[in-house]
């Protein structure tokens, strides 16, 4: 159970954040972590303020703190050090790295901005999965399901890691729905089960296919 005060340093140190106080949330999510140093998501948002500032040491240090403590499953810290990695050996381009963050935490009224976002990400790193996985579902809320899956298939070819590969097939599954290919989306949304990548993901990947087996969708 996470402890009320803990909760409180984690949402000031969201909300320092998105107003752009690195320093101050930084220090709301230290605060948070010496509160209840058993809680993984105050490392992970910290780590990933790291890694968007070039701090990959400290990121590193954070990522490898939220890997020993045990979670109902997220992939993603697997997937940051991944990013990291893919930094520090010049294959992710950093500035590549912050548009995606930024068009991922935009609110999802915010397509066009959002849109713009991925493609200025994708235009420094063409084989960025992680910013094909959030074009794709940003196209198909557009209305346009067939770009979306051109955009999806095209971030399965990049060797994504297996939470990014499984984001991928968890839109795709959507974006088939969308499309009435219902044996398809059952086909991607049990690649996404198969894959068990312990992320949210999974489990409305199994609500989508019980409904879709059901025909209600």
């Amino acid at each position: 159970m996470i402890s009320q005060r803990a909760q409180s340093a984690f949402e000031r140190g969201q909300e320092f954040e998105a107003r752009g106080d690195l320093t101050r949330a930084i220090s709301a999510y230290r605060e948070a972590i010496a509160i209840q140093s058993d809680w993984a998501v105050p490392y992970q948002c910290l780590g990933a303020l790291y890694l968007g500032m070039g701090r990959y040491d400290e990121a590193a240090a954070t990522f490898r703190q939220a890997k020993l403590i045990p979670l109902p499953g997220d992939g993603s810290v697997d997937d940051m050090l991944h990013v990291l990695d893919q930094m520090q050996k010049g294959a992710l381009n950093p500035a590549a790295y912050r548009y995606y963050v930024m068009a991922r935490d935009l609110p999802e009224e915010q397509l066009d901005e959002k849109r713009a976002l991925c493609q200025k990400a994708l235009s420094l790193n063409p084989n960025y999965a992680a910013a094909y996985a959030e074009l794709g579902k940003v196209l198909l809320a557009q209305g346009y399901p067939n770009q979306a899956r051109t955009v999806l298939e095209r971030g399965l070819a990049c060797d994504p890691t297996p939470f990014t590969r499984a984001l991928l097939l968890f839109n795709l599954g959507n974006v088939l729905l969308a499309s009435k290919l219902r044996g398809e989306a059952l086909a991607a949304f049990r690649q996404v089960l198969e894959l068990d990548a312990n992320l949210s993901a999974t489990r409305f990947a199994w609500i989508q296919l019980e409904a879709a087996t059901a025909g209600r969708i």
